[in-house]
């Protein structure tokens, strides 16, 4: 029988986002009922209400590119790797909001059948303006037009009002036709992946991919286009302790430090700090490398064919070390503060 616990959801969390999103491996052991005297306490990184020390376990859920803060939590999760963070109450968080069965492909994937029904080369679909993610997009126009219908490098009309769907259905749909996605990450850090990946995958729709440096941990490189596999960028030990040092932290997105004139110069030294570690590790990057490789796979169907038909995950399994059912276990099988 699944054991009830008492819970109180808060600073961007609530309960439809924690059962949806973050707590779906406990639906068979675990029943939440929210209340005001809880034994424990999900909140995220949105906002100022944060948990004080209480007669509760707080469990900080720090779902963003920031070093989590362990100091205002008994128990966290985040984006960057265990062995930045070194604590063993910390996992990072593999997947948020997305079911990994659904990147297992089938034993007999009909990958000629795919790409009989792709119909575009190759798409952009970007808001944010990142300098090596568009320098990518000039150097691979120079072959054939990519498709970007987003604010960054736009050259076409927005997808909005063509698919039907919530925002991450139309994307897919619109990605399904298309041979090849640029899936850029806005930042290279280790454990930093979205669902700039995972979305191509979904559409079989060859990611090109760049920004985690460790993602073969935990996908087949071979299923894909990896741009570590290609390009060397400057990993120098002054591009790593700029990382180091502007990597944000938990107090650097609260919205209450945001007014103090000091707090203000140390978020703007780390941004400026993120945007040279980033121009020094692809600075005059010549991604020629890449591109052969994009355009070898589009030129020779058996070749794209092949490497769609290779599996997302090493041997077509989601790895049980990337899954945080253990650990939240743990958690709530933990005798709670009172």
């Amino acid at each position: 029988m699944p054991k009830t616990i008492s819970i109180k959801f808060q600073n961007g969390i609530d309960k439809q986002i924690a059962l949806n999103d973050i707590l779906t491996e406990l639906n068979d052991d675990f029943i939440f009922e929210e209340s005001d005297k809880p034994d424990f306490i999900l909140f995220g990184p949105y906002g100022n209400d944060i948990p004080p020390l209480g007669n509760y376990t707080r469990i900080g859920y720090y779902c963003e590119n920031i070093q989590p803060d362990m100091q205002a939590c008994e128990w966290a999760f985040g984006v960057p790797r265990e062995e930045i963070v070194n604590n063993p109450r910390y996992k990072r968080i593999q997947w948020h909001g997305l079911n990994p069965q659904v990147l297992v492909k089938p034993v007999n994937i009909d990958a000629d059948g795919i790409l009989k029904r792709k119909k575009n080369f190759c798409n952009f679909l970007y808001s944010h303006k990142v300098p090596y993610r568009e320098e990518f997009f000039r150097q691979l126009s120079k072959y054939k037009k990519i498709d970007a219908p987003g604010r960054s490098m736009n050259n076409m009309a927005s997808i909005d009002s063509l698919y039907s769907g919530d925002i991450w259905q139309r994307k897919r749909q619109f990605l399904s036709s298309y041979k090849f996605t640029i899936a850029f990450e806005n930042y290279v850090y280790p454990g930093y992946q979205t669902e700039k990946l995972y979305d191509a995958m979904q559409a079989n729709s060859l990611p090109v991919y760049c920004g985690d440096p460790n993602i073969g941990d935990i996908f087949d490189t071979a299923s894909f286009i990896n741009t570590a596999d290609y390009v060397k960028t400057n990993n120098s030990a002054f591009v790593n302790w700029l990382q180091q040092k502007s990597q944000p932290n938990f107090k650097d997105i609260l919205p209450s430090y945001h007014k103090g004139p000091q707090h203000r110069i140390r978020r703007k030294l780390k941004t400026i700090g993120r945007g040279l570690k980033m121009h020094y590790q692809f600075q005059k990057l010549d991604f020629s490398p890449l591109i052969d490789r994009i355009i070898e796979l589009d030129k020779d169907d058996d070749k794209y064919i092949a490497t769609l038909q290779q599996p997302w995950f090493i041997n077509n399994h989601p790895p049980a070390n990337a899954s945080l059912k253990n650990h939240w276990m743990k958690i709530f099988n933990s005798r709670p503060k009172h």
